[in-house]
């Protein structure tokens, strides 16, 4: 019988990373073991004929990845601010205890039956720099309370440029939550105003304790209702831990939402770098913000409608400037502001819903106010760009003096649009005394705040009332008791819904529907803090001035229209 001897040829091991079949795979990994004592050297035949082969392949590898590694190390990377590394996500510097208490709410209390809560002393010892005397507990205008004295009639902030305010003192200095204060410095600006002592309970416009409560309530509120992220939303209902706060609102428009949320803090002199108790909501709200801006500046996220939202992103963000100095928020506000320029349509000068629309006075609206708090910030602004909001307004203006403003340059004016040109035109310039501003001075003292079926708008409530503090005289003083009297009376006192205002009582908000309880409380509260938020415009009038239209409003108030 022929012995028969089985030869096999040794294959090759396969090259680093290439596809073998699995049966070879297996074969040249699992060598036969049927001869159990054989096994050692059977292990150290395959390691000296294929061995080498995986050891070159992990040498080669390992060489490649240091090589790499080193090649990153050396790519040199832009530098940021030394030592201002940005803190939006964590204060760690925040004593947990300092930062106020989001699991209770701010009880507002009831309305004292006079309108006013101010102490003797206060009334007999005006402000420092002041000589007029101060009496709030009357239901029509007295000749004392007319305001600080002075003789000015023209814009003390001297047109566009204006703006900036830079050197200017602020309005008696009152101002903020626990007495914190932005960090810019003393005298450079229009911000240094917040945040000076606002509980001593009156600065001398017209502000009152009662008042300062509300304003309290109302932060309480919008800081419980903030979201995990840091943003807000129009519709809020997630937040709320009492039971549910009625009033949704139904637009989508998170940028915006959050824009409202953070400005009643500003106003009270809060930030992100303060140490005051709302710096960790701010600095959750500022660090949202940042992160979904985009590459091109724009602050709106997904709204609808993005041009209102980057506009009041864009307010909400150059206020945080100005009163931080922090220079990541500059370049965050810079892009936004270089957005709202671009946006502009070159033809007509306006902004509407999205970049290069036609216009709408209530868009403009918030993009001149947005220019306006660059300003103020002492922010770099294309002044061609607010001449040509000038020419869109102009398009929009209507009555004898083009003193009234429409939505659209086809459309009649409304008091709310008109109190919107009004304070766009103070701002780019326009004095008191000119016919236009006496004019649409004189429409909105014929529409003042109420609570009437087809009366109660918010958003006419904020921008009249900015119009008319610029003025600090008789007409002032009316509006403002109307104004204040009606805000602190319609608050919210039960439940979650605590320091809120109810979209939907005591009457449907003409814009309720739309911006919902956090549109309508944010209003609301930026309403009852022009006291402090911004320095007025023009001179204050002496005591013994009276405008026709401070007569015609008085007169009104007096017979309780």
């Amino acid at each position: 019988m022929a012995h028969v001897v089985e030869t096999t040829t040794k294959q090759p091991p396969p090259l680093p990373g290439a596809k073998v079949p699995l049966s070879q795979a297996m074969a040249v990994a699992l060598p036969a073991a049927e001869e159990p004592e054989d096994l050692r050297d059977t292990i150290r035949e395959w390691f000296q004929d294929f061995g080498y082969w995986y050891l070159t392949s992990a040498l080669v590898h390992m060489i490649l990845f240091l090589a790499l590694g080193v090649i990153f190390m050396l790519i040199p990377r832009p530098a940021g601010p030394k030592n201002n590394a940005p803190t939006f996500d964590a204060a760690e510097d925040v004593n947990a205890a300092a930062q106020a208490d989001l699991s209770k709410k701010v009880e507002v209390g009831e309305p004292d039956p006079e309108p006013s809560v101010l102490t003797t002393d206060v009334l007999l010892v005006p402000p420092a720099g002041q000589s007029a005397k101060y009496y709030d507990d009357k239901d029509t205008f007295q000749e004392e309370s007319v305001g600080r004295s002075g003789n000015a009639t023209d814009n003390l902030l001297g047109g566009l440029n204006g703006m900036s305010l830079k050197g200017v003192d602020g309005v008696g200095g009152n101002g903020g939550v626990g007495a914190s204060k932005g960090d810019s410095p003393e005298g450079t600006s229009a911000f240094d105003m917040r945040g000076h002592g606002r509980r001593k309970g009156i600065d001398g416009s017209g502000n009152t304790k009662i008042a300062d409560r509300a304003v309290t309530s109302a932060l309480n509120w919008l800081a419980r209702h903030q979201l995990p992220k840091g943003n807000w939303s129009l519709q809020h209902e997630s937040m709320c831990k009492d039971g549910v706060c009625s009033g949704s609102g139904s637009v989508r428009a998170d940028a915006a939402a959050t824009a409202l949320g953070m400005l009643p803090f500003l106003a009270a002199g809060q930030t992100h770098k303060s140490a005051g108790p709302y710096k960790t909501v701010l600095s959750k709200a500022v660090g949202w913000l940042v992160r979904q801006q985009k590459p091109s500046g724009d602050l709106s996220g997904n709204a609808d409608q993005p041009m209102y939202s980057h506009g009041l992103a864009t307010i909400a963000m150059c206020e945080v400037y100005g009163m931080s100095k922090d220079e990541y928020v500059r370049g965050s506000a810079v892009k936004a502001i270089r957005f709202i320029e671009q946006a502009q349509n070159q033809a007509t000068g306006g902004w509407r819903y999205y970049p290069g629309d036609t216009g709408d006075t209530s868009a403009v609206g918030w993009q001149v106010m947005a220019l306006k708090s660059a300003l103020m910030a002492h922010l770099p602004v294309n002044t061609m760009v607010l001449e040509n909001a000038r020419r869109f307004l102009k398009s929009c203006s209507k009555g004898e003096h083009n003193g009234l403003f429409a939505y659209l340059p086809f459309q009649d004016p409304t008091p709310a649009t008109t109190a919107i040109g009004l304070l766009c035109m103070q701002y780019m310039g326009m004095g008191r005394e000119d016919p236009a501003m006496v004019e649409g001075r004189q429409y909105l003292m014929s529409n003042l705040p109420s609570t009437a079926a087809d009366g109660r708008n918010t958003y006419y409530f904020y921008y009249a009332t900015l119009v008319m503090h610029n003025f600090m005289d008789r007409d002032w003083d009316t509006w403002n008791r109307n104004m204040r009297r009606l805000l602190v009376a319609t608050q919210e006192r039960e439940g979650c819904a605590t320091g809120s205002w109810d979209p939907e009582k005591p009457v449907v908000d003409t814009w309720g529907g739309h911006g919902g309880r956090l549109m309508t409380t944010a209003l609301s509260t930026l309403t009852l803090e022009v006291y402090y938020r911004y320095m007025p415009l023009f001179g204050v009038s002496s005591p013994g001035e009276q405008l026709t239209s401070a007569k015609a409003g008085g007169e009104k108030a007096a017979n309780g229209h």
